[in-house]
């Protein structure tokens, strides 16, 4: 999985109360796709912020996403059901108050060129719906809100400022923060023992060079106010907004989560709600410079309304795994060029290192391949993980490599965690393929452990083998 993500923070707005006519989930239609920023190949008009605000063409057309972004435009109609194909271009006979219809023209009339906005209950709902403002409909208005799916269209959501002539409703975003729009206290030192708070780590996420990551994961602390991408069994990991009091104002977007105890969700396990609370650790990142989030492959709950990894409500340990001095989590992974690396986020890398060379343990072709100890007592551990084609060792003239097929797995066991895994990879020079495993693979710190999976859930294919000619193991210090 790959990253993306937007969230700059807005100022307090009432809890979301959703009459009918709210939106149906749906896939994105989003061009581009993306956490934030411009995700379009073409140049936008506007930039989404309050000075110079997207278009609806800017979003539509050119791909513009992000979260608390401003977005200028005419009120031009709304939808009286739950299909957009049912919109009316017209404010006579609105009974709906939860949303709008915004385009580029006061006098547009085609569903492929408006945006739906949902309007939360509160000033801004009652500013600017249809139903008790019929002279809205043709009025220029900005507002401030998130980019996302909505009456499965492109659309604006958590909407929590509008300016229509000259007269403003709702919180509209500071400038606290370097610019980022994040008001609110900022709360806690980012530990187990003291977790941030959302705009504590908004703030220190907006410190972040663009894409940058920071070099430790913080627990942060919060309760739910909207879920961006619930838990699933095809990714195991949800996408959400966290606040101090479960509304808009100062939220955070904590991105690609793991379930409780560092694990992906399985079938069965409970989803988030608004208004759970929750506690969750990860590493944080600026996605393009101006989206605070938490970093996917380091992202995970540690409780949800007190239940932790056991199950235990009160006085347990609420961190996963049993690591030295630091907690489980996900591993990062990089790919360059024929080298893949696993890291551990938790440590720091040590001098002490150890390395396998499949020729040295395997002489055979098409052996296959289960355990290796290494000379310090290290074990890698293969496993087919349920497929049908486990890891085997092949060797020719002019190759000798294991490889790890779709959703096969690698353990390692240290002595001591292990601070990061440097695979040296073969190609395929037949489909002239780095054989460095799937873009989607993950790799789970726990303690000593490192496991990495070569993830792939397509209905069909085998995704990309990971071909190892040498691993160089690094211990922490």
């Amino acid at each position: 999985m790959k990253k993306i993500f937007f969230s700059m923070l807005v100022a307090t707005m009432t809890a979301f109360t959703f009459t009918s006519c709210e939106d149906v989930p749906a896939a994105y239609e989003i061009p581009g796709g993306g956490n934030g920023g411009n995700g379009g190949s073409t140049e936008t008009v506007g930039n989404g912020t309050a000075e110079n605000p997207y278009t609806v063409e800017d979003i539509k057309k050119h791909g513009a996403t992000g979260s608390n972004v401003f977005v200028k435009a005419y009120i031009v109609g709304f939808v009286p059901e739950k299909a957009i194909d049912d919109a009316k271009f017209t404010a006579e006979g609105c009974e709906a108050t939860s949303n709008v219809l915004i385009a580029a023209s006061a006098d547009e009339t085609s569903v492929d060129n408006v945006m739906p906005v949902q309007l939360p209950v509160g000033d801004v709902r009652n500013a600017i719906n249809l139903k008790d403002n019929p002279t809205n409909i043709k009025q220029e208005v900005v507002l401030c809100g998130n980019i996302e799916a909505y009456f499965g269209k492109t659309g604006l959501k958590s909407v929590v400022w509008a300016k229509l002539g000259d007269k403003e409703f709702g919180a509209k975003p500071g400038t606290e923060g370097g610019g980022t729009g994040i008001t609110g206290t900022p709360k806690g030192t980012g530990t187990k023992d003291d977790p941030f708070n959302s705009v504590a780590a908004n703030t220190e996420a907006a410190k972040l060079a663009a894409n940058a990551v920071s070099e430790q994961g913080y627990y942060i602390k919060g309760k739910v106010v909207s879920i961006k991408e619930q838990f699933s069994a095809q990714y195991g990991n949800a996408s959400f907004y966290i606040s101090d009091d479960g509304q808009a104002g100062g939220q955070f977007l904590v991105f690609r989560s793991l379930y409780l105890g560092n694990q992906k969700w399985a079938e069965g396990q409970s989803t988030l709600k608004e208004g759970d609370e929750v506690v969750v650790y990860g590493k944080l990142t600026n996605y393009m410079g101006n989206t605070p989030e938490t970093a996917q492959n380091t992202t995970y709950l540690v409780s949800v309304n007190g239940k932790t990894e056991g199950g235990s409500t009160e006085g347990g340990e609420d961190k996963p795994g049993t690591g030295e001095d630091k907690p489980a989590g996900n591993g990062n992974i990089a790919i360059d060029g024929t080298t893949l690396t696993l890291s551990n986020p938790g440590v720091q890398a040590g001098a002490t290192t150890v390395e396998m060379v499949p020729g040295d343990f395997y002489t055979e072709n098409g052996t296959e391949v289960t355990t290796i100890t290494l000379k310090d007592g290290t074990k890698i551990v293969f496993d087919a993980n349920g497929e049908k084609n486990g890891p085997k060792y092949y060797t020719g003239a002019n190759y000798s490599n294991i490889r790890v097929y779709k959703n096969n797995t690698i353990t390692f066991e240290g002595h001591k965690a292990i601070a990061k895994v440097v695979f040296s990879c073969d190609v395929d020079k037949n489909k002239n393929v780095n054989c460095v495993g799937n873009e989607t693979a993950t790799v789970v710190i726990d303690g000593k452990k490192m496991v990495y999976t070569n993830v792939f859930k397509e209905a069909s294919g085998g995704g990309v083998q990971l071909r190892i000619t040498k691993i160089v193991i690094t211990y922490a210090k």
